[in-house]
Parts: C-alpha cells; structure tokens; sequence
C-alpha cells in the first residue's frame, strides 16, 4: 500500500486510573468460573447422547437409498427425538394431531395418484437438485454489480465469465471459460454451451442411449444452476460476481426422467382443528350448549392436593424461611388474551401446610373447603376462544402470613417484584414456587369442564402469558387439582355473527370508550384524525393507550386501504366483546394485502387470534424461500405462541419444508431439533420432526447429520476432560475412533457433503471452553477442505440471532446501494450449548496481528493492521482493493454494532482477512449489555474505532476516511428508516429464552440508539460526533491490551 500517514498516539497509559493487577486477577476469576461451566456441561451432557441402534447403523453406513420403511422411520425419529416416552404425553390433542396431519396428507396423495396413478410415492416425493435463488437485482444493486464486472461490449450490460469443468473423452477434468449477460436464462446458458462448444462433444454422445439433462453445479459444492431464472439470480454468482471471484461450475449429466416425473410437494391446506365455521351459533344443537348463551360470570376452583410439591432446603434458605417454620399457600390466578391481561388477578385464600421441611409429603394434602374459588369480573359468555389462564403457587411463612393474608392479588405481585429488587437477607413475605397455564378452550374449540389436573414448572417468577401450555413431562413434578365450571351438556365456542345482544353490547361499549376520551378529543374529529396519523407512525414498541385503540377502532373503516395499519387495528379490538372480534374477522378478509415481512408482526404474542395468525400466515407463504430462509429462525420461534399444536404456522413450516427440502426444510429441522430435550417444547417440536421426517426424502441424511453431530460432541466432552498439554493429542485419538459415514451434509451448510475428517488438519483452540477446529474432506472434490469450529458449552442462538440480524443489515444496505462487505459467516445450533460455527479462511485476529508487532505494548502502536496488509496485497491494484474492503467493513460494522449495541468488543473477537475486509465475531452480549469489572463499566466506546484504524486510513484529513465516515453515516440513516423491522425481529425472539432478551425493555435499545425523532442531517451529525468518541477512547486501547496480556 502507498499510505505512509504517521499519526502519534499518546502512551499515557500508565497514568490512567485503573489497577492493572486487578484486572489480570479478574481475568483468572474469570477462567475459574468457567471451568466450573464445562464442568456442569459435561456432568450434563456424558451420558445423554443418544447412540445409534444396531437397526439404524446399517441404515448410516449402508447405500444412500432413501428410507421408507416404516420400521426404519420409527427408529429415525427416536434417534433424533428421543423415545416418546420423554417428549410425547399421549393426550387427546396430541392423538388429534397425527391423526389430522395424516389425514390431511393422505388425502393429497390420492388425489395425485388419481391424476398419476403410475408415479410410486417414493418417486412422486424424490427431491431435484438443489437450486439456491435471490431475488431479482434492484435499480441500486445493479448499479453495484456494474462497477464490479465487465460489460456486454453490444448492449453495454453486465457479463458474466465462467470456468466451466467437465470430463473429456479420456475421462480426464478438462475446463473452458465462457461469457454470458447478466440476464441469460440459466437453461439458455447450458444450451448454448451444451450446443456450440466442442469440449462437450463426448458429453452430447451419452445422451444417445439414456435420455440425459445437463445442468451447473458448482464446484465442490452440491448446489446446482439450472432454470429459467437470469444468472445473476442465482446466489452462487451473484456471490462471485460481488466479491470479484471466480465462478467455477462443473457441466454435470442427470437423468431426464428426474425432471420429467411429477413431483408430489403437499400443502396441508385444512383448517384449524374444529375451526369456529364448524360450529355455527345458528345452528343449534340438543347435545351441546353453545357459549353465547351462558349468563355466569368466568369461575372456577382451586381444590389443592400439590402431590410431589418439593421445596429445596436452598430455596427455603433464599426466602429465610426457618427449618420449624410451616408455610402457607395460595393460589394467584390471572386471564389473558395474548399479552393482554384481560380482567383483574385473582387469588384464593390462604391455606396452612405445616412442618415445610416435610412439605414433599405433606402438600399432598393441602386442600381448599372454602376460599378456593376465584370468580373474575367478565362474562363467561363473552370471553374469546384464546383466553388463557395463568396458575402461581405462592408460599408465605407463619411469621410474615399476617400481611399476605390481608393483600390482593395485584398486591402480592407487586410485593413480589418489589421484593426481587432487594439484595438484603430480611426474607420476602410472599415468594413464588411454580408456574402452569392453560386454554380455557381446548383444540377442537370445547371449553374445559369439571376435574383437571394441572402440572407445574418450578420457577421463582410469575406465570408467563406467552409460555407454552405445555404439560411438564417430569415424572417428579408437582401436580395439583383445578375444577371448572359445569354444565349439563358441553360448551362450544361459537362462530359467525353473534346474536343482536351481543351487537348492542358492543355498541354501548364503544360508546363508553369514547365518552372515556381526553377532554381534547371528545366531539373534536380533526383531533382524533392528528392523533390517527401520529399513532399509525408509531413503532412496535410503543404501548397504545385507551385513547389510541378508541380511535383506532372509530376509523377502521377508512384504514382498509392502507396495508400497515391492519396490526395497528388488530391491537384496537376489545377481544371481550363477541361482536367486534366478529368485525375484526370481516376486515381481515377486505383488508388491502399485507406485505409478506410485514405480516410477521402479526405472529408475536400479542395478536392471539387464531383468523389474525392464520391470515398472517397466508401472507407469509407469498414468499419466496430466500426471503423465508431469513425469518425461519423466528417463525420457529413463535410456534410457542401458537394455543393449540394444529396450527397454521406448524402446517406452513411443514408444506414450505417439504416443497423446499435443501433450504427450508434443512433449517427448519435443525431450528425444532436445537430445542427438542427442552420439556417446555419438546411435544410440540417432536410432532412436527416426526412429521417432517416422515414424509422428508432427506430423512437418512438428517440421522447422519444427528449422528455426526453426537459424535463430534463425545470428542468435545473428552477434549475438555484431558489435561491441557494432551488435548490435541486427545481429540485426534477420539476421531480417530469415530466411524463417519461415507457421504453426509453438514447441519452448517446444507450445499456441503462431506466424507472424512482430516485429522491432521483438527486442532483445539486456546478460547475458554475449547472449541474444536475441525477440517472436513469435501464429498465432492477432496482436495478440498471445508473449515468449522465444533462448539459445546457455549449458547449459540445469540450469536445465530445476531449474525442473522447482520445478514438482514447488508441486504437492506445493498438495496440502498452500499455494499458494505460483512461476512455474516456460517452459524447453526445443534442442541443446547452446542453448535457449529462456519471458520472465514485467510483471516487472523486484530490481538494476533498486534501481537507479532511486540506483545501487548503495541497495542498503542498505530501501524499493525496496515504492515500486515501490506504482506498480502503487494501491486497497486490490490492494495487499492484491500483500502477499499477495510473502510467499507468497518464502516459496517461500526453502525451495525452500535446499533445492536454488541458488548465485549476487543481486538479477540474482531478479525481481518487478508483481502482488508474486517469483520467481527463472538457476539455473547448485544442490546446494550456491556462487561463491567468491579462494577465499573469495562466498555465506554460507542464501537470500536482506534487510531490503527485510522492511521490505514491514512489519518484524519485523508479523503479516505473523510469518504468513510460519509459511508457510515448513510448506512447509519439506511438502518433508521427500516427501526421497526428491526424491532420487530428481536421482539419474534422473546419465547427463546436468550438471557439478555427477555422482555420488551431489552429491545428499546434499539429506539435509544436510532434517534426516531431526528432528522437524516442530525442522525449524521450524532454519528460523526460517535466516530470521534470512538476514536478518542483510551479505555478501549487499554481493553486490547489487557487481553493480549493474559491470552
């Protein structure tokens, strides 16, 4: 590179106000806390790794025919889910389930084979080769690609060149280069090479005796171009075409008949179990009452019996309970309808169990003669078919029982929170012991009656409204005995239009509502049409106030053209009363279309309505599988909102997993597979693997990919056992005794078949749990290697969840016309605490680089990173390219850390490649969530930008980073205009358990940081000013420092 700007940079380090020896012990504390982790995994996770059958490992090693046995797939789905007894109650929902979904499959079936009675099931289902498309170019990506590649020297158009590769006569790997447009059809291009070119002669001659098709696939991987669609629409090209990289595809025969027998895709089209169209209110029945014409008040008993109710002496110890002391137990009951607390709490009295210490056996007998009934203050008849109701155990001690008895139920919750917040040891007077929650109305639409038995989760918080009604599955779990309202005849929950009672109601509600609003709305229509307009800009996170949902709810009529307000008016709706939720339901079908990410929104939690979900579920199935492959993570996610099992959405991510095995389907198993041995979702995900490998072609490779998997975690398990001198010599001895199968896909990447493992090539990394560097032989051309760093005591999905919201981030750049060079690398969880991660080759660690410069005292020095670059990009145009990739990538990755506000940033967990392109890695801390020591906060810098970064730049009155910071504030205003999308994606994540995204206060990071309210002009302003924050920032040089000291 020419740059020779020599910037001075003050080592005043030594005068700065922090103890250098307490940080280094800091740092052992640290180290110490983690062996204890790997300890716990370890205990955890030795003797749960599921081993192959003798059945199932002649199917692993055998040929590659699919299995469709159905003794065969009964082991697969144990192997993978575990054996039913763990996962699978055998209720009556989960019964309905199978029976629907097979139902509903079989039914497509015979009509395909009525049309196609010749074609087996084995055949109709058999999946093509494996096509990865984009969307078309925008006006601004086109724009991008142009200055990147040559031009059609005719039109002017974009080209693109090739090196095709195939074998010659002699069986020999030949290759020839050629040239096509941007806008050549992939099937067009393999013609015209197939045709004119006489490389390919020997090839043409095959198809005399067997009927042969010709398409691309690219080269080492199994990923094929073939189609109608441009080739630029394809993601392998358009991925080399970007980078300036060459594109080598491989000329490869298949048989004609694989494209030319019909495929049998299914699309499980079949409603909602017991959908209200199958119980219209106007059509009475003798056998059944129908809600609507109840008159009681919502009510129902608790009876008591906490059989198996344990309470450990660690926990009696927190609460300060003493050993003599009996407890006292209540009940709090609530009722809500998604997020949304529908009525007041509701406890029961208390009720004495004496001797605590003994409670395992004497809770058994704790019962409610009296106080035990809750009765809230809505009308049986009006409530919604998603009400939930929420179960808490709450414990008092005889010594604090006086105040407990007299409080309310919203008084104990509050006593609770507020107790939370203490840290002296005074005992709390209420505490809570465990959580259950349940539909008021089961899966085909009857309302629960008489005698049921509730399990709990033990747990120190409160029921949570967006849980799943899970049953606990520990044979050890507490239960106790809940009793509902009885009728004569059972209840159904209605559909169609309520009775005219049921209007008039709502009427005279609404009327109160607007009677009920500010002083400065009432009567006054030009107000109300400001405050629609300022509430209709609103982002996800704010909270409607009474005022907004009346004014919302007034003006839904002129709202129907406008396809975003639809959320908006669906958080409007009074759910109590029949007759709007009839309305909503009629606006819903007349409702502009939605755009497909915006229909997303609709799935959180707070629209529980089973039409709204479905209806966002249409939207959804709109897209294409590139835009679906980048929300799967949270239309996974979500399935915890949904009420029943049977659901639209599992129904979508079962047919879209089907029609697209190699993409969808691939991420979908191994999203439901990570949370499997979760006994909160283990039901729900095991139903839907056990359907998906069922009817999936791909049901042996996802066992290999399970199988694969577990082994390389028993390596894991012995390498963090070994002493650290032995552990490479550990782990190539654990591989060594490791039987891969002949040919298997990487849960990583689902275009990459590997055969081996090269031992030789495996290494463990000095990172704190020990992740394995592991080196896989390409199936398809083993002299290549394919490079990922195998996990296990590290949680993955914050870094799946971040590197997804990268990916977002440079397609939303892209379509702006900036092209910012992330590398949102490869990350896949595979189960808790383990995982893969994809390794970016040609690449080293800012700390790395800085170290060969002298240890950690160069640190402080500004030349690193530019004498490193200077090894690998020797003429001009390289070293311009490189210049080039380093001010765009950290142009990138300054706005884009910043905004998800990613913690623990230091010269370990940042990375350049030799190209310049920067990149970042290890995202365990995001939304504002920065590493503190001795309670002093660690991480001051808005991001990271040092003088080293600067001084490559060429200093502060350079072009370049006067260029750079110009970039950085246009990508900074990119990301404003698209916050609630943004927000929308982390608040999908809620249900995942993510210890830094648990609520909707996490996510108001990203309105903090964003400035909502401001300009473009002052964004930029506010940026630039961070840049030099940044830049100024001594704590951050001192951070790289420390770590270089003790890593």
């Amino acid at each position: 590179m020419s740059l020779r700007v020599r910037l001075r940079v003050p080592k005043q380090w030594d005068r700065f106000q922090v103890n250098i020896d307490e940080e280094l012990q800091q740092e052992e504390l640290s180290r110490t806390l983690t062996e204890r982790e790997i300890d716990d995994f370890n205990r955890r996770n030795l003797h749960s790794v599921s081993e192959l059958s003798d059945h199932l490992r002649l199917l692993v090693f055998g040929s590659d025919e699919c299995v469709t046995c159905s003794e065969d797939i009964c082991a697969a789905v144990e192997y993978i889910v575990g054996p039913q007894r763990r996962w699978n109650s055998s209720c009556d929902e989960v019964c309905e389930f199978r029976r629907a979904i097979s139902r509903a499959y079989l039914n497509e079936w015979k009509a395909f084979q009525s049309v196609h009675p010749s074609v087996p099931e084995r055949l109709a289902t058999r999946s093509l080769p494996q096509v990865f498309s984009v969307p078309p170019l925008q006006k601004a990506q086109m724009d991008l690609l142009m200055q990147m590649c040559p031009r059609n020297a005719e039109t002017g158009d974009g080209s693109i060149s090739m090196r095709l590769w195939y074998l010659d006569s002699a069986g020999s790997r030949c290759s020839t280069r050629r040239r096509f447009p941007f806008d050549t059809a992939a099937d067009d291009a393999i013609r015209l090479t197939m045709s004119s070119a006489r490389e390919f002669a020997s090839m043409r001659e095959k198809t005399d005796d067997t009927p042969l098709i010709f398409v691309f696939r690219v080269k080492g991987r199994n990923e094929y171009i073939y189609g109608s669609q441009p080739l630029i629409n394809y993601r392998y090209i358009r991925h080399c075409v970007s980078k300036r990289a060459e594109i080598d595809l491989v000329v490869e025969p298949k048989e004609a008949t694989l494209f030319a027998v019909p495929l049998f895709r299914p699309s499980y089209p079949s409603r909602t179990l017991a959908s209200p169209s199958d119980a219209d209110a106007s059509k009475s029945s003798t056998s059944e009452i129908c809600l609507w014409d109840l008159t009681s008040k919502l009510s129902i008993r608790i009876v008591g019996g906490f059989e198996k109710l344990a309470i450990s002496a660690s926990r009696m110890k927190d609460e300060n309970v003493r050993d003599s002391s009996s407890l006292y137990f209540a009940v709090l009951v609530e009722a809500y309808v998604g997020t949304w607390r529908c009525c007041e709490p509701q406890i029961t009295g208390w009720q004495l169990c004496e001797n605590a210490k003994n409670s395992h056996s004497l809770a058994a007998r704790v019962y409610w003669k009296d106080g035990g009934t809750v009765t809230f203050s809505i009308d049986l008849s009006n409530v919604p078919r998603e009400l939930k109701l929420c179960f808490t155990l709450v414990a008092s001690s005889t010594d604090r029982i006086v105040g407990a008895r007299a409080a309310t139920a919203e008084e104990v919750i509050a006593a609770v929170e507020e107790n939370t917040k203490k840290t002296d040891d005074q005992g709390h007077s209420v505490f809570f012991l465990g959580t259950a929650a349940t539909q008021l109305f089961d899966y085909a639409a009857k309302m629960r009656m008489g005698m049921w038995r509730i399990y709990l989760w033990e747990g120190k918080t409160r029921a949570n409204p967006i849980g799943l009604n899970s049953i606990n599955p520990d044979s050890n779990a507490c239960t106790f005995e809940v009793e509902f309202p009885c009728f004569d005849k059972p209840v159904f929950f209605p559909s169609g239009r309520p009775p005219k009672r049921k209007e008039e109601d709502a009427r005279r509600n609404f009327a109160d509502r607007e009677a009920a609003l500010s002083s400065y709305l009432i009567n006054n229509e030009v107000e109300q049409l400001r405050q629609l307009k300022r509430v209709l800009m609103y982002d996800p996170l704010v909270h409607l106030s009474s005022d907004d949902k009346t004014i919302l709810w007034k003006y839904r009529e002129m709202l129907l053209g406008q396809p975003k307000a639809m959320a908006k008016v669906m958080s409007a709706v009074n759910w109590l009363m029949p007759f709007d939720v009839y309305e909503a339901h009629c606006l819903l079908r007349r409702w502009s279309p939605l755009a497909a990410f915006d229909a997303l929104e609709l799935l959180d939690a707070h629209y529980a309505d089973l039409a709204v979900r479905e209806q966002a579920v249409e939207y959804i199935d709109k897209m294409s599988d590139y835009e679906l492959r980048g929300c799967i993570l949270q239309l996974v996610q979500v399935l915890k909102y949904e009420p029943y099992h049977y659901s639209a959405l599992a129904r979508f991510l079962l047919r879209r997993s089907l029609r697209s095995n190699h993409i969808i389907g691939h991420y979908v198993f191994w999203y439901l597979a990570a949370e499997v041995k979760n006994l909160t979702i283990c039901e729900r995900h095991g139903l839907l693997l056990e359907e998906l490998i069922k009817r999936s072609p791909h049901r042996l490779d996802y066992v290999r990919q399970v199988y694969v998997c577990n082994e390389l975690l028993k390596c894991a398990l012995r390498v963090q056992r070994a002493p650290k001198k032995d552990r490479v010599k550990c782990l190539r001895a654990s591989l060594a005794k490791v039987r891969f199968p002949h040919r298997f896909t990487l849960a990583l990447n689902p275009s990459v078949e590997c055969c081996a493992v090269d031992i030789d090539e495996c290494k463990v990394m000095e990172s704190k749990k020990f992740p394995l560097w592991l080196a896989f032989r390409n199936h398809l051309d083993q002299d290549e290697h394919f490079f990922i760093i195998f996990k296990s005591g590290d949680d993955l999905r914050q870094d799946l969840l971040t590197l997804q919201l990268l990916e977002f981030m440079d397609s939303l750049w892209k379509a702006s016309g900036l092209d910012l060079h992330l590398i949102p690398y490869g990350c896949i969880s595979t189960g808790e605490g383990v995982g893969m991660i994809e390794v970016v080759l040609n690449s080293d660690t800012i700390a790395n680089i800085t170290r060969r410069e002298g240890g950690a005292q160069a640190a402080f020095n500004v030349d690193p990173i530019i004498n490193w670059l200077r090894q690998f990009n020797h003429d001009r145009g390289e070293a311009e390219r490189c210049l080039w990739n380093f001010v765009l990538s950290v142009a990138g990755y300054t706005v884009a850390t910043y905004v998800l506000g990613i913690g623990d940033r230091h010269n370990d967990n940042i990375m350049l490649r030799q190209d310049g392109t920067l990149f970042h890695i290890d995202f365990g801390h995001f939304l504002g969530n920065f590493k503190t020591k001795f309670g002093i906060k660690r991480e001051t810098a808005p991001f990271i930008f040092t003088p080293m970064y600067l001084y490559a730049m060429g200093g502060s009155s350079s072009p370049i980073f006067k260029y750079f910071v110009d970039v950085a504030c246009r990508a900074y205003n990119a990301l404003r205009r698209h916050s609630s999308a943004l927000m929308m994606l982390f608040m999908l994540m809620l249900s995942t358990g993510i210890p830094e995204l648990q609520t909707l206060e996490d996510i108001e990071w990203l309105r903090t940081v964003l400035l909502l309210n401001r300009t473009d002009e002052e964004a930029s302003e506010h940026y630039k000013g961070l840049i030099n924050d940044a830049l100024g920032n001594f704590r951050t040089l001192l951070n790289d420092y420390i770590h270089i000291m003790v890593h």
